[in-house]
């Protein structure tokens, strides 16, 4: 459980931010780092919440970054009515968007 997300936290490393794992009760996975900003310092990710596909954002900023849970780094699921409108604003390769696009809708 990763609990240091914050100004610190190494982006550069897919699978460092891939162990964010809070609340362990609700998240499977991550998966798949779909984008992140490495000057903004946030990151979107594929998640099963609930066992439910989902988008999954942070922000890695201050001591622990937003959101955080009892000081663990967690994951803001994004609502279903929004995640696609989120994903196709992001300056991501076609390919990538369409696998994006199919695990949220449980086609995976």
């Amino acid at each position: 459980m990763a609990t240091d997300g914050g100004e610190y936290f190494d982006l550069t490393d897919d699978s460092k931010i891939l162990q964010i794992d809070s609340p362990q009760e609700n998240l499977s996975g991550p998966y798949n780092v779909v984008y992140k900003d490495l000057n903004e310092r946030w990151a979107a990710v594929t998640i099963k919440w609930d066992k439910k596909p989902c988008l999954g954002i942070r922000w890695f900023w201050d001591v622990t970054g937003m959101p955080n849970g009892h000081g663990y780094s967690t994951w803001l699921v994004v609502s279903d009515e929004i995640a696609f409108s989120i994903l196709n604003g992001l300056p991501i390769k076609p390919a990538i968007k369409l696998k994006v696009q199919d695990f949220l809708a449980g086609r995976h």
